[in-house]
């Protein structure tokens, strides 16, 4: 088994957004909704402007999985967390529980045009099904992983500032990245598998909120 995870390299990050619209794009992600953001931290002392992803971050130790009563989060097959919307009652136990306030519940609104109709409508599939009420969120691109595929995060990514990972098993180009990578808000004690090298953030302190 696989223990994948993202490393983002804070220092070379523009703010582009490619990530976050590759997101939306991939997973139809709803109006007013997003899985990922990328958000910004000033260091005034060191006059630096960071830009950094903050999404999911498919901990080891998940926070939201215990708190559960539907028993509906579970790690799927590279580590990934996942939501079983089927068993999901939307109680928002999990949004509470997580450190990094990531859970969604989307509205039930899909459409980005009201009463229009686009010009194309993708299949759903499903990873593009979104219920009203029910917990939503990064799911590391789980349907890409499985084909070998990178999730389309990393893709859009035309710097390199974001890294996919297997913990379990580093290369010699990711293990470097995972020796200088730390988790955010480590006092949290989720274990996070998306990690952060930072020259101007203190990220073990750092308390994201998405």
């Amino acid at each position: 088994m696989s223990r994948f995870g993202i490393i983002v390299e804070v220092d070379r990050c523009v703010g582009c957004q490619a990530c976050a619209i590759a997101c939306k794009e991939e997973n139809q992600v709803p109006p007013g909704i997003f899985f990922l953001k990328i958000l910004r931290s000033e260091n005034i002392e060191d006059t630096v402007v960071n830009y950094y992803r903050a999404s999911c971050q498919h901990c080891d130790n998940p926070a939201c999985m215990k708190i559960c009563p539907a028993k509906a989060i579970s790690k799927g097959p590279h580590g990934e967390i996942l939501v079983d919307q089927k068993k999901c009652i939307g109680c928002h136990m999990c949004e509470k529980a997580c450190p990094y306030g990531v859970p969604v519940f989307p509205s039930g609104v899909t459409s980005y045009y009201g009463d229009k109709k686009p010009l194309y409508e993708r299949p759903l599939e499903a990873w593009t099904t979104h219920p009203a009420g029910k917990a939503a969120h990064c799911t590391l691109c789980s349907h890409r992983l499985e084909k070998g595929q990178l999730p389309a995060c990393v893709e859009a990514c035309g710097i390199h500032a974001i890294t996919l990972v297997d913990y379990d098993k580093p290369t010699e180009k990711t293990k470097p990245l995972i020796e200088k990578a730390v988790a955010m808000n480590e006092a949290a004690g989720t274990q996070p598998k998306v990690r952060y090298i930072a020259k101007h953030m203190d990220c073990k302190t750092f308390k994201m909120k998405l």
